[in-house]
């Protein structure tokens, strides 16, 4: 969406309010996400997919040499969490765990893997492999087209974050939120973070309806009721304040996750190695 409207192709005219969970226009990974991205493991998947960019995920698909080598692959790659489920398995090694199983029921874990996500689309992940080493919304050609549009983000905003990160820390809706803050003053701009919660798992949780939708609705309400506008200082130092995030500084230390320096440069190697076995 932020690409949309920072990119002209969609006039904030048109939007009452803006709620985002997690990524936004900033995408602050973890450490553990930041080497998946700094290695070549996308455009490596990109060149075995050739043309066909569509991965079939459900075990019965009919697929290619191509999509079984990619599917072997992702099968090795370490992630946080391994799931029993075939599907699962495959889908977050190409992309990484998006939720905390315990956060979900055995219900929408199996409508994801069995119905919904049946199909892994790749075609886009160079890009969105840039903007996540850019660490914030690019073009294709990874040229920063969209955040120099600060003016064509005129509405009120609610980033929401996951406490307990998978993907992308809780700065992300950090800088978002400081960002319009200090670009579009005049209106209202909120941000949560919600304990307990990695990534999809913030919209799909069993807990979800209580703990985080209230607050969506609650933007939602305040949009509907015209309060949108906040009285605040142009410059105010809050919103000039980038250093340190106050609200929420986390519990993962330094280094955006729970795992030591010690584990991410152990995984690395570990996948360094794969990769010169399978390719070498």
């Amino acid at each position: 969406m932020h690409i949309a409207v920072m990119g002209g192709h969609v006039s904030a005219t048109h939007i009452a309010s803006l709620s985002c969970t997690n990524s936004s226009m900033f995408f602050k990974l973890n450490a553990f996400s930041r080497v998946k991205m700094w290695l070549p493991l996308i455009p490596i998947s990109m060149f075995i997919l050739g043309d066909d960019r569509i991965l079939p995920l459900l075990e019965t698909s009919k697929l290619s040499w191509r999509h079984h080598l990619l599917k072997l692959i992702a099968r090795f790659i370490p992630r946080y969490e391994r799931c029993t489920c075939n599907e699962c398995e495959v889908f977050s090694g190409m992309f990484g765990n998006t939720f905390w199983h315990e956060n979900i029921t055995p219900t929408m874990h199996q409508w994801l893997n069995k119905q919904s996500s049946t199909r892994l689309p790749m075609a886009a992940f160079p890009h969105l492999r840039k903007i996540c080493n850019s660490g914030f919304i690019v073009d294709s050609n990874g040229c920063n087209s969209y955040l120099i549009h600060p003016e064509r983000m005129a509405v009120p905003t609610l980033y929401i974050s996951g406490g307990r990160c998978l993907l992308v820390t809780p700065q992300t809706s950090f800088l978002a939120h400081k960002y319009m803050k200090l670009h579009q003053p005049g209106f209202r701009h909120e941000r949560v973070v919600v304990e307990g919660f990695g990534h999809s798992d913030l919209l799909i949780g069993e807990k979800s309806y209580k703990k985080v939708f209230p607050h969506i609705l609650s933007h939602i309400g305040l949009a509907e009721q015209g309060k949108i506008h906040t009285r605040v200082n142009k410059c105010s130092k809050e919103a000039l304040d980038w250093e340190a995030d106050q609200h929420y500084e986390g519990s993962f230390g330094q280094f955006g996750t729970w795992f030591s320096p010690f584990v991410v440069v152990l995984l690395f190697l570990m996948l360094l190695a794969l990769l010169l076995v399978l390719f070498l």
